[in-house]
Parts: C-alpha cells; structure tokens; sequence
C-alpha cells in the first residue's frame, strides 16, 4: 500500500467493514487504515469464515479478495448477490496484471467497485466512504418502497371496505331506484380512486425505469377538467369540501389526455387530503402567453417554504402542516408527466389560504 496525505483530513467514518484476505500482512494493513478512519472493521482469511461474518455481524461494506484458496471471491460475491436483500456493498481486491479477467467477473456478478494492488491508502479510504454511502442510500429506498407498499393497501383498504358494505346493501333488496342509482354512482366512484392508485404505481415505476413516455395530440382543457370534475365531485361532497372550476373549457394544446388527465387528478386528490370539512378547492384552467396552465388551489393549512423543493420527490410525505397519509406518489408523478410533457410545476401560497399548485405546458 502506497501512502499519501493524512487521513485526519478527511474527518471521521462510522461503517461496519469486513475485510477479506488470506494474507495476514495485508488484513492488518487495511484494518489499521480503516480503523484509524473511524470505521468498526472485522477480518476473514478466507471465502467461507467471510459468509460466516456476514451471517453473524451483518457489515455494510466487505472488502472482497479475488484470490483466494477454497471458496475465491468471485464465489463469494455470488453467493451474497443471491440472498434477499442483495448482501453488502462489495469492493473487489484484484491484482490486475495478473487477473485481468477477475473485474468483469466481479462486476458481471455484482460488484460495487474494485481496488487494483497494491492500494493507496487514500484511494482504499475514498472507496470505503463512497461504498458505505451508497449501501446506506439503497437501503433507505427500500426502506421507502416498503413503506410505500403499506401505505398503498391501506388506501385501498377504505375504499374496499365501503365497497363491501354497498354490495351488502344492494343484496338486501331494499333499497328504492332512486338510491339504488346514488350507491351504484358510489360505487363507480370508489372503483375509479381505486384504478386511480394503481395506475400511479404503474407511472412510477416506468419513471424510475427511466421508460416513461407521452404521445401528445392535440386536445381541450375539457378534456382533462370534465372526467376529473366528474371523479372528484362526489368524493368532495363525501368530505363535505367545495369543489369549483375556473376558467375556459376551450383552452388547446397539445398533450398526452391520459397522462395529463392522471397529472391533474393527482394534484385534485392531493388538495382533497389536505383540506377539511367545510373547505374549499378550485381548479383552474388559462392560457397564459405561450403556456396553458392548470392550477388546483385548497384551503388547508398549506406548507413550510423549505418543503417546497422536497414535496414533488418520489416517496416523500408532503407534511403541509400536519401528518400525511397516502403513499407519497402523486405529486412525483405529476411531476414526471409536466417534465415529460418539456413543463413544470410548483407550488406557493393560495390566495384562499392554502397552497396552490400550477402545472405549466407549452400550449
């Protein structure tokens, strides 16, 4: 290991690594390196006593030599790509004169990244850091996504159960035509919130893909506005919200319906959530020079300003003042449906009080 400038300069490390290594000389080496650097390190000499280790004390980084007697580290690598959570970030030690095939293999099977022999102390510090943050950021996502998935079947779950109480109702018999037709149109409603969480599931997860697209023709604002007043009226009655449109219908411009249509119901739903009995949200449609906008504004308590840059994030709970519940995709998904239409949106303070988010398209 060649040296380099004092380690102390780069501040302090708190991760859990596992060094791997049939040489000794060379495990007391990195294990001073990196416990000097603040890091909690354990030591195997070979594959096996590494699978061990993981078992036991679960590391979030494992530098892995690739050769090794018995079970070498390519095998190594393997084995832990194939448990459930993926294993551990994994740097690949490699002398790579010598073993030019060792990286892609390495790197075919999972490797996070790889260290050529011998090693500068910085460069090892460097990696170790880079591999720690990036596990601990993988592992937030998914602690995320589970959470997501909670957060889905719960609001699934009302809407379900309304929907079992109606069946139950219209099985009686009782019912005179008039509410039979009022709990049939409930039921339309509810089936369509239902489809409308799906379908943000879906969007999402061809955002993150990176495999999410637009087919823009060209169409009225009625188009959007008329099925999400139709959706979202009975809901609001429901809430006992006021729900109103502003504007013009004739509005054109060139869009995907679909995707613009579940852009704006997003942003509906949202401002539903956040206002209370009693209150108000008006959607609003204008052209404005060479833009049209749409614009959904509630009265509920709005938002703390530093949260404006951070609510449009994927799997992010928009406080606006108070606890939220739903799965924290909506507005990420409007988001991705403004920018893959080349627009934007945001959100400020309404003039009702609340918060006003704005759509902004090229007309």
């Amino acid at each position: 290991m060649t040296g380099g400038p004092s380690l102390s300069t780069l501040g302090d490390a708190d991760g859990d690594v596992l060094l791997v290594d049939d040489f000794p000389d060379t495990l007391a080496l990195y294990e001073a390196v990196l416990t000097e650097d603040g890091h909690r390190v354990r030591t195997a000499p070979g594959g096996l006593e590494a699978l061990r280790k993981v078992d036991e004390h679960e590391p979030e980084v494992v530098l892995l030599d690739v050769s090794m007697p018995g079970v070498d580290g390519v095998e190594v690598l393997r084995r832990l790509r194939a448990r459930r959570n993926g294993g551990p970030a994994v740097i690949m030690l490699t002398a790579a004169r010598r073993e030019p095939h060792a990286i892609e293999a390495g790197l075919k099977e999972g490797a996070d990244a790889y260290l050529t022999k011998p090693i500068d102390s910085r460069e090892l510090v460097a990696r170790v850091r880079a591999a720690l943050e990036t596990y601990r950021l993988k592992r937030m996502l998914e602690a995320q996504r589970r959470d997501h998935v909670a957060m889905l079947v719960h609001d699934l779950r009302h809407p379900l159960a309304s929907l079992n109480l109606i069946a139950e109702l219209l099985e009686s018999d009782d019912l005179p035509p008039p509410e039979r037709a009022s709990t049939i149109a409930q039921i339309r409603s509810m089936c369509a919130e239902m489809a409308r969480l799906v379908d943000g599931v879906l969007v999402a997860s061809r955002l993150e893909a990176g495999v999410f697209s637009v087919e823009p023709r060209p169409i009225t604002a009625a188009a959007i506005i008329e099925p999400v007043l139709a959706v979202f009226t009975p809901i609001a009655t429901r809430r006992r919200v006021a729900l109103s449109f502003e504007g013009s219908l004739d509005v054109t411009l060139r869009a995907d319906k679909g995707k613009l249509r579940q852009a704006v119901d997003n942003l509906v739903a949202n401002a539903l959530k956040f206002t209370p009995r009693g209150g108000r949200v008006r959607v609003r449609v204008a052209r404005e020079g060479p833009h049209v906008v749409f614009e959904v504004t509630d009265t509920g308590p709005g938002g703390a300003p530093e949260a404006r840059d951070t609510i449009f994030d994927r799997y992010k709970q928009g406080s606006r003042g108070r606890a939220a519940g739903g799965a924290g995709l909506g507005l990420a998904i409007a988001r991705g449906i403004a920018e893959a239409h080349h627009g934007s949106i945001s959100v400020a303070t309404g003039d009702m009080g609340g918060a006003t988010f704005r759509l902004v398209l090229p007309a």
